[in-house]
């Protein structure tokens, strides 16, 4: 079964936006990784920065990110939906369908993290992040 989950990107403040929530929702940081952790060369100024985290708690679960862009306000928070795939097939085809008279803004591709992963923006501006675990590498 395909699931959504929110994906929340804080612009710089992250690790602080995490435990509020972790505090404010009795929650927990399922799993945190920096840039840092990434194979892919960033720029120094973003390597401590969170790259990906899971948080979870009895109401609420979702992914959150510091994100790369600068040029938003340390915590302008913005969302966006990521859904996870069983089939590639399906993810395919949902992401050409999310991509017409929309921008492609990372092509499907096979990641380190092992998962299929693109994302797009659609005609109506909600990015969309779309996954789905393989084991091709």
């Amino acid at each position: 079964m395909s699931t959504l989950q929110p994906h929340v990107t804080f612009h710089g403040v992250c690790r602080d936006a995490l435990g509020f929530y972790s505090h404010a929702l009795n929650g927990e940081i399922k799993t945190l990784s920096t840039f840092n952790d990434s194979p892919v060369e960033f720029p120094n100024h973003l390597l401590s920065r969170v790259m990906h985290a899971e948080f979870a708690s009895p109401e609420v679960c979702f992914f959150a990110s510091d994100g790369l862009d600068d040029s938003l306000a340390q915590g302008s928070g913005d969302v966006a939906f990521h859904v996870s795939f069983e089939d590639e097939k399906r993810q395919n085809e949902v992401f050409m369908a999310l991509s017409e008279m929309g921008q492609i803004v990372m092509p499907l591709d096979y990641t380190f993290w092992k998962v299929r992963f693109g994302m797009v923006t659609d005609k109506y501006g909600i990015r969309w992040m779309l996954s789905c675990p393989t084991e091709h590498v």
